[in-house]
């Protein structure tokens, strides 16, 4: 009985020390590895925060993570790039995350207002969001009465007016309404209001601009009784696009389209996944930040990992199969800081201390998901070498070392 007690203490202990299949959560033995291995100028500082970044779409190495260098604009406090998933270490825990992005309208401009939601892929970067030809919602009739037809010259609040006409082709008193529509649609205005309200008081006769302040011209037949309706559909503008990215890859161009007083994504959106909000468009220019959020998805622990316990290194070995289907490359990067900042004070690279992979942090390396095989430092183009640049910031030298990165190995293998 002593002896089996000392092995299941042995046993519970190596647990702790060298991690389970995802912690001990019962979860199916992987078929696919990556092994990690960081190792640091000084011994890890559980108090500082350690991430190994992935981008699951390197576009063969031109889509990277990177560090944040400086504000004012700090996003998740630590990275940008491309991320799509990362490790963490702090306080004694290696948990995975899946990245998601976050919009911030840092320019309103042309009638956007808002955006909202989690833009779709996994690169941080900047949109430059130009409202051009604005196409006015197309005005209906139904229903039997004077009014034959209108027309949208310039009115974008979508919705249905509610008429009624008697004999002497005047307005039936309380008939006269708008009902805004649900995408496209807002509140009447004063002008709207008012006209809305002289025609229902009663014995008021159409005319042309009885309905201007919607935007509306009415062609009108002879006098008579009737109940009509006049729909106005969402008034559309054209959207060109620029998005530049905050790290690695292309500037690109595309087009779009925006509905007026919306909040539904159209059927071309400006940013894919993110909610635009608009109100009244016009020409002009709205400037949208996509960052990644410091709200990821968190998929649980490494499939085995190593505590550093007063060690130089971090070390686990990921279940491929948490950075998604068919993947065919992979980049990485590793950034250590000793804080997380989201002070938009702080927009000085040398009030921090942070070190990444190359002399700026800015070296990510891509290699392909589908060969077996270890990358190291050795092997970089740039190796990682120590005291980087940017080890700066009012810390002492021992937690300057616990983050500046000095040697790295990867390997993909089969279980």
């Amino acid at each position: 009985m002593r002896r089996l007690l000392w092995w299941l203490t042995v046993a519970c202990a190596c647990c702790a020390l060298m991690g389970c299949a995802r912690g001990g959560e019962g979860i199916t033995a992987a078929q696919v590895l990556l092994d990690v291995y960081v190792q640091f100028a000084g011994p890890v500082d559980d108090s500082a925060h350690y991430y190994v970044a992935f981008n699951r779409d390197s576009g063969f190495g031109t889509r990277y993570p990177v560090p944040i260098a400086n504000g004012p604009y700090w996003g998740n406090g630590w990275g940008t790039g491309s991320i799509s998933h990362y490790v963490y270490y702090h306080l004694g825990q290696y948990n995975v995350y899946q990245a998601n992005l976050t919009g911030v309208l840092r320019q309103t401009g042309g009638g956007v207002n808002g955006v909202s939601g989690s833009p779709a892929g996994a690169d941080a970067g900047r949109y430059t969001l130009r409202v051009g030809t604005i196409t006015h919602g197309e005005a209906t009739v139904s229903g039997g009465g004077m009014v034959t037809s209108a027309a949208n010259a310039s009115g974008q609040n979508a919705g249905d007016i509610a008429l009624q006409t008697d004999a002497a082709g005047q307005t039936v008193a309380g008939s006269v309404s708008f009902t805004p529509a649900a995408d496209g649609g807002r509140p009447a205005n004063q002008a709207e209001l008012a006209q809305i309200a002289g025609l229902s008081a009663g014995g008021v006769a159409l005319t042309a601009e009885a309905l201007s302040a919607f935007g509306l011209t009415l062609t009108l037949g002879a006098a008579g009784a009737g109940t009509q309706t006049i729909s106005i559909a969402p008034s559309v503008a054209a959207v060109a696009v620029s998005f530049v990215p905050f790290a690695g890859g292309a500037a690109t161009n595309s087009a779009a389209t925006l509905t007026a007083n919306s909040s539904v994504p159209t059927a071309t959106p400006p940013i894919a996944g993110a909610t635009i909000t608009t109100g009244e468009l016009s020409a002009g220019e709205a400037r949208c930040d996509v960052e990644i959020s410091s709200t990821p998805v968190l998929l649980g622990r490494p499939y085995a990992y190593t505590l550093p316990s007063g060690s130089s290194a971090l070390r686990f070995t990921l279940d491929i199969a948490d950075l998604g289907d068919a993947l065919t490359d992979l980049s990485f990067n590793v950034i250590s800081t000793t804080e997380l900042i989201f002070d938009p004070n702080v927009t000085d690279p040398d009030q921090h201390c942070y070190d990444g992979l190359g002399p700026l942090g800015d070296n990510a390396v891509a290699f392909s998901a589908l060969e077996y095989r270890s990358h190291s430092n050795r092997d970089a183009f740039i190796p990682e070498g120590s005291n980087d640049t940017t080890l700066r910031g009012t810390v002492s030298e021992a937690r300057k070392s616990a983050v500046d990165i000095i040697d790295w190995t990867v390997t993909l293998r089969r279980l």
